[in-house]
């Protein structure tokens, strides 16, 4: 599974979490490598994110983007992105 669209912007990175939510572990990759890469570099408003989806009431994405940037918190935390 890959994705084409603009992960920087929140509209599209949404769509690209819910694929990744609903995806099967061995189908995550791809989005998982694109997701962290604009997370990571600091091209993506997070709060944004949170914020759009909280806003439509999509709890189960959101902590699907928490537990995600758990994960990545390592890399964050050594000259990455700030949330």
């Amino acid at each position: 599974m890959s994705f084409a669209g603009d992960l920087q912007h929140p509209d599209e990175f949404i769509v690209a979490l819910r694929a990744f939510h609903e995806s099967t572990v061995f189908q995550r990759g791809p989005l998982a490598n694109a997701m962290s890469e604009v997370i990571t570099q600091k091209r993506i408003d997070l709060a944004q994110v949170r914020q759009q989806l909280l806003d439509r009431g999509e709890t189960e994405l959101l902590d699907s983007l928490n537990r995600f940037v758990d994960l990545l918190e390592p890399y964050l935390e050594e000259g990455g992105a700030e949330e």
